[in-house]
């Protein structure tokens, strides 16, 4: 595998993905270099595109890190945070924006105003040990 970053976001994207399906992958090369370390993408970009973890990334040694993950996936399990993509739909002043917030704080906060349109955007969740929720 080439390490001068010449495979790009869209090649490591397709990497990444085909790991998550290979339990037996023990290392990479030029992963550390093409993937964790580059200058010419964003590899936070990357992992948030495959809906996953990004503090994988500050992890003290990423590249093992991200192959235990990919090796997770390949068995169906994770033991990481979660991740999950979300919709919310309904008639304006159901109080999508509401839970929205609570979700993301583990607060209720009754007098959030109405979103007025469209909102499209990533959060993170909290947990449930994490508010008493």
């Amino acid at each position: 595998m080439r390490s001068d970053n010449a495979i790009g976001a869209a090649g490591w994207r397709s990497i990444l993905q085909s790991l998550a399906h290979v339990s037996s992958i023990k290392t990479l090369t030029g992963f550390e270099a093409g993937f964790v370390c580059t200058t010419k993408f964003d590899p936070a970009s990357v992992l948030r595109d495959l809906q996953w973890p990004v503090d994988l990334l500050q992890h003290p040694d990423p590249k093992s890190a991200i192959l235990q993950f990919c090796r997770e996936m390949s068995h169906g399990l994770h033991s990481g945070a979660p991740v999950a993509s979300v919709l919310l739909l309904g008639p304006g002043g159901a109080g999508k924006s509401t839970l929205l917030h609570r979700l993301q704080t583990g607060k209720w906060n009754p007098d959030i105003k109405s979103t007025d349109g469209l909102r499209v955007g990533a959060s993170r969740a909290c947990r449930e040990s994490d508010t008493g929720v």
